[in-house]
This record gives C-alpha cells, sequence and structure tokens, in this order.
C-alpha cells in the first residue's frame, strides 16, 4: 500500500486536472456570453436609431405603438423566434409568451426591445444549460474512471467495474447537494430571470435618462458580464460538487473506509480549507458541502482515500474478478489500458496468464494513435501540402535573411505536426536578428490559449526585438488579442500558421478598444458574414484608423 503522501499527491492531480478542464469549458462558455452581448449590442443599436427624434432618445418615443412596417417585421421576427425555440426545446412557457406576443395587433416599440433581449437572453441559458449538463456528466465518469484506476494503481484493491449507467448520472444531477437545497439546474433558470428582469430595468431607466446608445450598450455590457461572472462560479462550485459524489461511489464501490480532506495550499486558500486540509472521516460521514469539498464557491480542495496501515507490494497489483478470484496486471499499466481491460472489456476475456507485454503494446497503440489523428478532424493538418514547395515557398520573403526564413518553415512544420487534430496552440519566440529561439510553449495542453508562465514573463521581458510565431488550428486571421499582445511585448512581428496551410503577418504599433471590436463583429454578424468574414472585415477596418497592418503571405 503507498503511503499518506502518494494519495495526496494523486488526488489533488485529479483535481488539478479537472480544474483545468473547467477553465477550458468557460472559456468555450465565455464565448456564448459574448455572442449574445454581441446580438444584444446589434438589437438595441437598431432599435435606438428607430427611437432617435432630433437626435434625442425619449420615453415617449419608446412607448409609441409600432409602425405598420415595423410591426410586420416584429412579427416575422417573433415568428422565426417561436420556430427556434421548437428547434432547441426553449421552455414552453417562453414560447407561449412569444406566441401572444405574435398575436397582438398593437405592440409598443419597448416591449419589442424587451422581447428581443429576452429571446438573446433565452437563448443564450438554454445553451449554456445544456452545455453545463453534458460538461458535468462527462466530469462524474471521468472522475469516477480515474479514481478507481488511481486506488488500483496504488493499492492490492480492485475490480472489475460496470459501465456507469447514464440514469445513475442523471440522478447525481439532480440532487441537490448545498444547504439551500437547489440543484445547479434550478440555479441556472434563477439566473436567467434575474438577469431579464436587470436587462429591462436598465433599458429603460437609460430611456428615461436620454442616454445615448452607447453608454446604454455598455450598461448592458456589465450586467451581462456579472451573469457570466455567476456563469462561471457555478461551473467551479457545480464541478467540485459532481466530482465529489463520483469519488463517493468510487470510494463506496471498492471498499474505502476512510477519507481524508485535501486542500490545494497556497495564497488564495481559503482559512476554511486550510482548517479542513488532513482531517479523514469514516465514509458514513461524506457530505458534500459539510465534511467534503466544495466547502465554498470555487473550492479546489478534494478528498483522497484514508488508510491507516502501510505495506508494499512487489511489482504487480491484484485486482479482483466478480468470480472471486485474483487478476494480475502490470505494474506500469497506463489508464487507458485499465480503462479497456478493467471497464470496457467484456470480462470473460479477463485470465490470470495475461500477458504483459501485449497488453502494453496495444496500449500504446492505441495512445500513438490516439494522439496521431487528434479528436478534432477539422483541424487536421494536410501533411503533403506543408512538406510541399508551394508551402515552403511562402516563407522564402518572411524576412531578409535566408537561414532565419528556413528555420522559420521548419518551425511552423513542426508545430502544425505536433498539433494537428487538436484545438491545442504553440508558439515560439525568435530573436529576429539572429532567428535564435527564445521561448516556446510546446509543452502546454491548454486548448485555445497561450498560457503566459511567470518564468516565460521574465524571459519574453529580458529579450528585445522579437519575431513570435503561433498556429490557429481554426485557420482564422490575427484576433484582436494578438495584436494587442504584440504591441504590449514589442514584438518586431508576428506569423500566424494555420491549420489550412495559411500563413498571416501581423504587426501593432498601439493597443487597440476591444471593445470597438465587438461592436464591429457583431455588427458584420448581423449582417450575414461568417466568422472567418466578419473576422477579416474587422481587422480591415480597424487598420484604416490604427496602427496596426496584417497580410496573407502568398
Amino acid at each position: 500500500m503507498k503511503n499518506a503522501e502518494y494519495w495526496k499527491k494523486r488526488f489533488l492531480a485529479l483535481e488539478d486536472n479537472q480544474y483545468s478542464k473547467s477553465k477550458a469549458y468557460i472559456e468555450d462558455m465565455e464565448r456564448q456570453f459574448r455572442r449574445a452581448q454581441i446580438a444584444i449590442q446589434s438589437d438595441l443599436d437598431k432599435w435606438y436609431y428607430r427611437l432617435a427624434e432630433n437626435n434625442d432618445i425619449s420615453y415617449t418615443a419608446a412607448k409609441k405603438l409600432l409602425k405598420k412596417d415595423e410591426l410586420e417585421e416584429f412579427h416575422w421576427n417573433v415568428e422565426t423566434y417561436i420556430k427556434y425555440g421548437k428547434e432547441n426545446s426553449i421552455n414552453q412557457k417562453w414560447i407561449k409568451e412569444l406566441e401572444n406576443a405574435s398575436a397582438k395587433v398593437h405592440i409598443n416599440r419597448l416591449e419589442a426591445i424587451k422581447l428581443q433581449l429576452q429571446q438573446e437572453a433565452e437563448k443564450l441559458y438554454q445553451e449554456y444549460h445544456n452545455g453545463v449538463t453534458d460538461f458535468l456528466g462527462k466530469s462524474y465518469a471521468d472522475r469516477y474512471y480515474h479514481a478507481a484506476y488511481e486506488i488500483a494503481k496504488g493499492s492490492s484493491i480492485g475490480h472489475n467495474l460496470a459501465r456507469i449507467d447514464k440514469r445513475k448520472i442523471e440522478m447525481v444531477l439532480k440532487k441537490p447537494w448545498a444547504q439551500d437545497g437547489a440543484g445547479f439546474s434550478g440555479r441556472i433558470w434563477t439566473n436567467k430571470d434575474k438577469l431579464v428582469n436587470t436587462l429591462h430595468t436598465e433599458l429603460v431607466q437609460n430611456i428615461i435618462r436620454g442616454e445615448n446608445p452607447y453608454k446604454a450598450a455598455e450598461a448592458v455590457s456589465k450586467k451581462l458580464d456579472a451573469s457570466k461572472n455567476q456563469a462561471c462560479t457555478l461551473v467551479y462550485t457545480e464541478t467540485a460538487a459532481v466530482t465529489a459524489a463520483a469519488q463517493q461511489d468510487c470510494f463506496n464501490e471498492l471498499g474505502v473506509e476512510e477519507f481524508e480532506i485535501v486542500a490545494t495550499l497556497d495564497s488564495i486558500t481559503s482559512e476554511l480549507c486550510r482548517k479542513m486540509d488532513g482531517k479523514h472521516f469514516p465514509m458514513k460521514e461524506y457530505e458534500v458541502g459539510v465534511t467534503v469539498p466544495p466547502l465554498h464557491c470555487n473550492c479546489r480542495s478534494t478528498t483522497c482515500p484514508y488508510f491507516d496501515d502501510e505495506f508494499s507490494i512487489d511489482g504487480k497489483r491484484a485486482a479482483r474478478g466478480e468470480d472471486g478470484k485474483t487478476y494480475y496486471v502490470p505494474a506500469g499499466i497506463t489508464y487507458p489500458e485499465w480503462k479497456e481491460k478493467f471497464v470496457d472489456a467484456d470480462k470473460s476475456d479477463l485470465t490470470p496468464s495475461a500477458n504483459d507485454s501485449n497488453i502494453k503494446t496495444e496500449g500504446e497503440k492505441k495512445s500513438s494513435e490516439y494522439q496521431r489523428y487528434g479528436r478534432n478532424k477539422e483541424t487536421v493538418v494536410n501533411s503533403t501540402y506543408i512538406n510541399s514547395g508551394e508551402y515552403r515557398n511562402k516563407f522564402n520573403h518572411i524576412t531578409n535573411d535566408v537561414s532565419i526564413n528556413r528555420m522559420l518553415y521548419s518551425k511552423a512544420k513542426e508545430m502544425l505536426r505536433h498539433r494537428s487534430g487538436t484545438m491545442i496552440e504553440d508558439m515560439y519566440w525568435f530573436d529576429s536578428s539572429t532567428g535564435k529561439v527564445v521561448a516556446s510553449t510546446l509543452n502546454q495542453t491548454k486548448e485555445g490559449k497561450i498560457i503566459y508562465s511567470p518564468a516565460l514573463r521574465k524571459k519574453l521581458k529580458k529579450s528585445k526585438n522579437l519575431t513570435a510565431m503561433h498556429t490557429h488550428p481554426q485557420s482564422m486571421p490575427p484576433s484582436i488579442a494578438d495584436f494587442n499582445s504584440a504591441f504590449r511585448h514589442g514584438y518586431s512581428m508576428g506569423i500566424i500558421i494555420c491549420h489550412d496551410g495559411t500563413v498571416y503577418i501581423y504587426k501593432s504599433n498601439q493597443e487597440v478598444n476591444e471593445r470597438l471590436y465587438v461592436r464591429y463583429i457583431g455588427y458584420f454578424l448581423s449582417e450575414g458574414y461568417t466568422d472567418y468574414e466578419a473576422q477579416f472585415k474587422t481587422l480591415s477596418k480597424l487598420r484604416e484608423n490604427h496602427d496596426i497592418d496584417f497580410w496573407e503571405v502568398k
């Protein structure tokens, strides 16, 4: 049996991994909120334009009935909302309100604006609810199996586990764990109602005060930001609760008798978690939110098995089958191998004389295939093209130094091969004069974002005249974050290496207001342009009045 420090270390690693997955999911969720924000700003811009009388916004104008053409457009929009709601399972109460609004012959402009704002909120929170439900379900299963794997790896206790039943996960998600008796689903819809009421109140008050459209949009944006922050807190905290429930079920299944609280001890650890760290209890006292984390919002503490006795196992670990026999597996078994053998496989295939080397070779093969072919078919790189003369020629004139151009091409191919089929970005920083590599992020596993560690920031701060090169798995042009990062770090040039083979150069000599960028994006999306087209047109518009530039390398 491994010692106490082993269990703490392994289960803290599980919690850290889950925390990273939650952060990655939250970034996707934040994109949903940004899209809603863009749509709402677009709606407000359109309605404020209609309300303007002599460049003055009045409450009286807002209360006027829709004109004939406005009413026709309103009814057409509402019919579209109803169709969307039925196709995407938006709550029936809201669909009924839409149907009632569609039947109205007389409706004023303020009511119409309110309805459009609420439609965006309903869409946003339905997507949010569906996404969180799916994420929590996957988090439960992932923690259950990984906890079982860690126990099998560190002790002689093990079982062949049945696959987790979908209904079991649904029951866990529906069960309230906090003292207020509310489940995560109820919290989401309560927060949605609060957001709708806040948006409506903010809208009316801005009109009454005669605020200009920009201030009104800014005020609404702040309310959405507050709602987004609430959503982030909910994801972190509910994920912690669901994974705690998964560990409870796993511990009970494997016969663990006691558990221990393990806190992530750093400068932001709460006083409560510091005091609970190291305390252990019998499994019958396992109560999420009371004796088990999460003990507060955004809690990062977890639990691990607690064992009194210590003894070693010589190279093999036992996993007891349902027939009572003991089955041996290699001591170095990986998680995919363990899951394939003791969760996914037909249990009749288990034999005490399993060939260790064959098991490992098979597992390694699956692992390498997973890395080779990736998880996302849309970001798989065409190897033939990136090795072609046509692609190599794109790098011939990026700088005036032939050797640096060759090196850039070599590193571009390296990054594309490394991240083919994934949403993870790679990044290199070079000395622009010599081409020498200053830093890289090849070991990162964060999707859609480059993480600037303290050590990396220190390196970049010391270096001058840098060229930065990074991948864009979705093959989009430079983002506003790319331009602003180039300005803040003083890059002489930035290079985007797209997975579809496109190469962009970008430069920036000033900070660009991200709110302005969002408004341009919103406008072009509302005009029917794709994400790629809206991004390209926005950047083209911004460089007319800003000291930034970008172009595609042909």
